[in-house]
């Protein structure tokens, strides 16, 4: 659905958390609408959220996350940070109009571990947000959030798997991954898009350093992304210009006999095609 492409442009690394490594059956989601979401603890959730970041308390808002994506948020770089913060509170939803959309429309897909939630809102408009589960509590991953008057693409196409190595964005993303962990802003910056090359010529030089570190650590090296490439990640081409690569990196670790844990990241990587290249889009 639209809402995910946008989560994903907009968002380019959110951490899933740690869960237990154990085999994964077919999930089959439960459906909540309308009213009946508003009474379940994921859509109280969802709309205490969006009061807390329509009012700017973006802080609060972040404390409703499950711990390791509160640590997450600590670790981005301080012009991130803040950058984050002000797009979160310009696209919050008026709590109010957000309840009058889930009422008239809403759905709330509910999983074991994780839950989505997408209404209506105002004339024309989307809102989203996702939701995940964790020892018998809800917690805030993405949004509440609006996508206001953004059509969708004319035209889609979802590459999988080992078929997204046929594409050039495959290269390119290796490529990418080289040039961040090779410590040389110049060299991932021959890769962006001239939009993204202007930004961080205005950043001061001390954010730079920060920011530099901090997609080190965010950025799979490059087998590890190629091998998370290929075990299931996805690529969405939108009207042929713009694209988001999807990948899904698991870490795994044994901290007593018998029971092993898994830290799974979701990296998505916006790319632009310009001057018939496509291009990493910041």
């Amino acid at each position: 659905m639209r809402f995910v492409r946008a989560l994903t442009a907009l968002l380019p690394f959110f951490l899933l958390g740690v869960v237990p490594a154990a085999p994964v059956a077919a999930e089959v989601p439960t459906i909540v609408e309308g009213e009946a979401i508003l009474a379940h603890p994921a859509g109280k959730l969802a709309l205490r959220v969006a009061e807390l970041l329509a009012a700017g308390k973006v802080e609060d808002a972040v404390r409703l996350r499950t711990a390791a994506d509160q640590a997450e948020w600590r670790k981005q770089p301080a012009a991130e940070r803040e950058d984050s913060a002000a797009r979160m509170k310009n696209r919050a939803p008026d709590p109010k109009v957000l309840a009058e959309g889930i009422r008239k429309g809403g759905v709330l897909t509910l999983f074991p571990d994780r839950a989505s939630l997408e209404a209506p809102y105002g004339a024309g408009g989307e809102m989203a947000a996702m939701l995940s589960f964790e020892k018998g509590k809800w917690y805030a991953s993405m949004g509440p959030m609006v996508m206001p008057g953004a059509p969708a693409p004319a035209k889609e196409v979802r590459i999988a798997g080992p078929d997204i190595l046929k594409h050039p964005i495959y290269d390119q993303a290796l490529r990418y991954a080289d040039a961040v962990h090779s410590g040389s802003p110049e060299a991932f910056l021959e890769l962006a898009t001239s939009e993204s090359q202007a930004k961080w010529k205005a950043e001061p030089e001390s954010e730079r350093k920060e920011i530099t570190a901090f997609y080190r650590k965010m950025v799979p090296k490059k087998a590890d992304l190629a091998a998370g490439v290929a075990a299931g990640g996805i690529l969405i081409v939108e009207d042929d210009v713009r694209a988001t690569l999807a990948v899904v990196t698991v870490e795994s670790a044994s901290k007593q006999p018998g029971v092993v844990e898994s830290t799974s990241s979701t990296v998505s990587i916006p790319f632009s095609l310009e001057g018939g290249t496509w291009r990493v889009k910041r």
